[in-house]
């Protein structure tokens, strides 16, 4: 039985990915790093430190220190949601179904800690989940299941009774590592990525979440 359910945020909940992306090249191209656009993508679903250190170890930089150039990515895609962020079809009445189920939701997400709450705060999304949590302090991130396990142990329900629903690969392996069952929820062009294939489901948009998931009739 799902007894909970946690979410991911970016890519998820949050139409964000293409400003991840938009941030990373501007950031990067700025410190003469060579890359495309479509570069960026290798990193979607990373915790900003770990995108940080990829592109320092393919052609490293002077001047800011890794720390820095994270912290002025995530100033900017903070920006970038608040002009011009929506959430994702389907988030809203997700997150309201399980309110109506009287399932129990948190958050588990590899963004920043003060770009979650940022985020959450401007969709007005916060009073959905009794915890969040952001893998920013954490020793790994996602694909390492640690931020899942602490989703699970703040809502106090053991992690194989948990839902995650993730939009990434790397988000889908932490969630199958901590023993929750996982749906996953691509952007259409990986729609038919082999590696989706652990996920228990996948979805074309949350818009596809229905009671009989969450309720497993």
């Amino acid at each position: 039985m799902v007894q909970a359910v946690i979410f991911d945020m970016d890519g998820l909940l949050l139409d964000s990915e293409d400003f991840w992306q938009q941030a990373e090249y501007e950031t990067f191209s700025a410190l003469g790093v060579p890359l495309t656009l479509t570069d960026t993508a290798k990193t979607v679903g990373w915790r900003c430190d770990y995108v940080v250190d990829y592109w320092y170890r393919q052609s490293p930089w002077t001047g800011p220190t890794q720390g820095e150039v994270a912290d002025q990515i995530i100033a900017q895609v903070i920006e970038l949601i608040r002009q011009r962020g929506v959430l994702l079809p389907g988030a809203r009445q997700a997150l309201q179904l399980c309110q109506q189920l009287r399932l129990p939701v948190a958050l588990a997400t590899s963004s920043n800690h003060h770009m979650m709450l940022a985020a959450l705060e401007h969709f007005e999304l916060m009073p959905y989940f009794l915890a969040t949590c952001s893998a920013q302090y954490l020793p790994y991130a996602k694909p390492h299941p640690q931020v899942y396990l602490n989703a699970a142990a703040a809502l106090g329900i053991a992690p194989e009774l948990c839902l995650a629903l993730e939009d990434s690969v790397t988000g889908v392996i932490a969630a199958k590592a901590a023993r929750m069952r996982c749906f996953a929820v691509p952007e259409p062009q990986h729609r038919h990525d082999p590696r989706y294939s652990i996920a228990d489901k996948v979805l074309d948009s949350l818009l596809q979440l229905e009671q009989k998931d969450l309720l497993n009739l």
